[in-house]
């Protein structure tokens, strides 16, 4: 956004971020998304607007934080914030690391994150960066560009709805496991403010524009909603059965030749494993298969791989192209099966290990 440096974000543009934000978002809860928008337009009506910084305008020895939602957002509508969490999360980063921060950043700009990350910024008083740490979703909080780039999500803080502040510093790799049991203790969900770093570490890891493209997204209509991501349809069809498994999802292997478990064994991902069977009603009349951990991870076409992390395969509503959650498949829906192309440093060896084990990154 470099053409327009001053942007600044208020209640008029609330919708279509919140829109746009959910493009890309499979999972999405309802009431917990609700949730998310009534909070946000309440900060940005009490606190005014907020500035929507570029990633070339970055503060380059100032401090910025990241910020998302932690747990499981069903569990934001059934223990409501209190409002001061955003900004108990940020100041608990602060005094471990001794700075004040300058600026905001989503970890991604998918959903409910991109509206708590904007609720931040407007409780906070700072700007909001136009980008993010993954350009798409991915599970784990360790699972980012930022990883990728070395820097480490620690110190890192967790707000509860409860009062409790927790701060994390841990290796590498610990994360996961020491923030997941204290949400669930906390009440299943928490602001989490991590990846400290300053402003040119930001600007030079991040994927950049990508909260004006979720404004731009909830402009559009109909298929021009997804045009910013220029997806690729993989087929037209229907769904003809869900299967729901309670196994272990490591077996769960791509085919060709080489290639890694999807989710090898020891890793567990707050999910379960769904496969959903796609007949495709035009063309070649392929049977799909879409392999999902809550996000789909892997597409075959009658046994054949076409698309697999760190891709993000969607499934579109045939009728209004709304994306259809995994969790929610029905048989009998018709649907259309998209790919769209991940940010290109997920395609590296070590993106590609990461986006599938939460390893693999290079500090």
């Amino acid at each position: 956004m470099a053409d327009e440096p001053d942007r600044a974000l208020d209640v008029g543009d609330l919708e279509h971020l919140a829109v746009g934000a959910r493009v890309l978002a499979a999972g999405t809860e309802e009431s917990a998304y609700r949730v998310a928008l009534d909070w946000a337009a309440a900060e940005l009506t009490a606190h005014g607007p907020v500035r929507l910084l570029s990633a070339d305008l970055l503060p380059g020895t100032g401090l910025c934080v990241a910020v998302t939602l932690a747990g499981a957002s069903a569990a934001l509508s059934e223990q409501l914030p209190s409002g001061e969490e955003p900004v108990r999360a940020v100041r608990a980063v602060e005094r471990v690391v001794g700075r004040a921060a300058e600026a905001v950043v989503p970890l991604n700009a998918a959903a409910e994150n991109a509206l708590i990350a904007l609720v931040t910024a407007a409780r906070c008083g700072l700007p909001l960066v136009d980008g993010d740490g993954c350009g798409r979703v991915l599970p784990l909080l360790e699972q980012t560009l930022f990883t990728l780039a070395g820097v480490a999500p620690t110190p890192l803080a967790l707000a509860t709805p409860s009062g409790d502040v927790v701060a994390v510093e841990s290796p590498r790799g610990r994360v996961e496991d020491l923030v997941r049991p204290l949400v669930f203790a906390s009440g299943g969900w928490a602001v989490a403010a991590a990846y400290p770093m300053d402003g040119d570490r930001l600007a030079s890891c991040l994927v950049p524009g990508t909260v004006s493209r979720a404004l731009a997204a909830g402009a559009a209509t109909g298929r021009t909603r997804f045009a910013p991501w220029r997806p690729r349809t993989l087929c037209r069809g229907r769904i003809t059965a869900v299967e729901q498994s309670a196994g272990a999802y490591e077996h769960f292997e791509s085919p060709a030749a080489g290639a890694m478990p999807l989710v090898p064994h020891g890793i567990s991902l707050p999910s379960r494993p769904t496969s959903v069977l796609v007949e495709e009603d035009e063309g070649l009349r392929r049977r799909f298969r879409l392999e999902a951990h809550n996000e789909i991870l892997l597409a075959l076409a009658d046994g054949a791989p076409t698309a697999s992390l760190p891709d993000q395969i969607l499934m579109l509503s045939a009728g209004d192209r709304t994306v259809l959650d995994v969790e929610r498949a029905l048989p009998g829906t018709a649907v259309e099966v998209v790919v769209i192309a991940a940010a290109e440093a997920w395609y590296t060896p070590e993106g590609r290990a990461l986006a599938r084990t939460g390893s693999g990154g290079t500090g």
